[in-house]
């Protein structure tokens, strides 16, 4: 994978997570109380491309409760 599809990624990924905030009418404060994380290690998550287990899991448990399937 290069550089680039790991930034794209990390771009689609984050537009994702906030339409489906907006579609459910959630501030990203609301997510990391769901997924049971510090609002903090939420936005490392969903605002870089860490590879760190952390944020894989993280990114896991937001696919999941917002029901994100392709990236």
């Amino acid at each position: 994978m290069t550089e680039e599809m790991i930034v794209d990624a990390a771009r689609s990924f984050k537009k994702r997570v906030k339409d489906g905030l907006f579609d459910r009418e959630m501030t990203q404060r609301d997510l990391a109380s769901a997924v049971g994380v510090s609002e903090a290690v939420l936005s490392l998550a969903i605002n870089t491309y860490a590879v760190n287990k952390q944020s894989r899991e993280v990114r896991a448990k937001v696919r999941q409760l917002l029901d994100i399937q392709d990236i």
